[in-house]
């Protein structure tokens, strides 16, 4: 059941993102010029040079072309430029920004995206989802890394360094954060304006609310509950066991 729902809901994806693909060409890019047809046995071995555009379905081995928009299915998924659609394979590159939806087991993309990374309810089937950019949109795998999220990223790992939204893992790090984080350990090196619950939360700056074991910050403007609860630039009681509170 949980399979047949993860193959639908990738169906879904796919269509949503090839959706956006046929909105939008390349015209501003290549004077108009782009492929509606791309057959990839290797870079050098490819129906449509590694630099040429296309927009239509691509099917790879390993496939590399400039800027992409469409269906693009294969073992080894590159563009060179931009990204726009729906990709299926086992890993999907990206090194300009990435528009729609990438399936596989490692997405990598080092601009920014808008859409989703991972393997639909299966997020433990996919090792690795990274943006150098940031991420608008949903990221579901092992490790999950983003510069800067709005969205949400589910997984065993995962890392937003300016964070909005939910994240929800055993290990999840930000440094400025505004939302949730649900783990067993909840870090936060700077500032947090949300939820955190988890066995461990620690943050400096904490505006809002702590559930867990053990809820750590400096300055709180909120609410902790847990074992121990430490606030430690509190003037009084820094250090309570339950409940702590300041604001």
């Amino acid at each position: 059941m949980k399979k047949t729902l993860a193959v639908l809901t990738a169906l879904v994806l796919l269509q949503a993102g090839f959706s956006i693909a046929q909105e939008i060409d390349f015209s501003e890019d290549t004077g108009g010029v782009y492929y509606p047809l791309q057959l990839a046995l290797y870079p050098t071995l490819q129906l449509i040079p590694y630099d040429g555009d296309f927009a239509g379905l691509r099917l790879n081995i390993i496939g590399v072309n400039r800027n992409v928009s469409g269906l693009d299915i294969g073992l080894i998924n590159q563009t060179d430029d931009t990204f726009r659609g729906a990709g299926l394979g086992i890993v999907n590159l990206s090194r300009g920004d990435s528009y729609g939806v990438h399936v596989g087991f490692i997405n990598h993309a080092n601009g920014n995206v808008k859409g989703f990374q991972g393997i639909p309810l299966l997020s433990w089937w996919n090792a690795m989802n990274v943006v150098h950019g940031h991420c608008a949109g949903a990221q579901g795998g092992l490790f999950n890394q983003a510069h800067s999220l709005s969205g949400v990223q589910g997984g065993l790992v995962n890392v937003a360094y300016d964070a909005k939204g939910v994240m929800l893992g055993l290990y999840n790090y930000t440094e400025s954060f505004c939302g949730l984080h649900v783990g067993l350990v909840n870090i936060t090196f700077e500032d947090m304006t949300g939820a955190q619950i988890g066995i461990y939360n620690g943050v400096r700056d904490a505006t809002g609310f702590q559930l867990g074991l053990i809820n750590q910050c400096q300055n709180l403007d909120g609410l902790q509950i847990g074992l121990v609860n430490i606030a430690s630039q509190k003037e009084q009681l820094p250090t309570m066991l339950f409940v702590n509170w300041q604001f």
